[in-house]
C-alpha cells in the first residue's frame, strides 16, 4: 500500500510541474515573470486535483469514503 501512495504522489507532483510549465508556455511568459509563489500554487492545485482521481482508480484510500 505504502508503494502505491508513493507512486501516486511521484505522478501527481510531476503532472502538477509539468502542467503547469505548459500552461506558462500556452500564455507566453516565463517563470521568472510569473513567480515561484504563483508557480508552487498552480502546481499543487494540478498536483492535488490528479490525486484525488488517482486514489480512486488505483485504490490507495487516502480519501475517506
Amino acid at each position: 500500500m505504502l508503494v502505491k501512495r508513493l507512486i501516486l504522489a511521484v505522478i501527481s507532483i510531476v503532472f502538477g510541474v509539468v502542467t503547469t510549465f505548459g500552461i506558462l508556455v500556452f500564455i507566453g511568459t516565463d517563470y521568472e515573470t510569473f513567480g515561484f509563489g504563483y508557480f508552487f500554487f498552480t502546481s499543487l492545485a494540478l498536483a492535488c486535483f490528479l490525486a484525488i482521481w488517482l486514489d480512486k482508480f488505483m485504490d490507495t484510500k487516502i480519501l475517506p469514503k
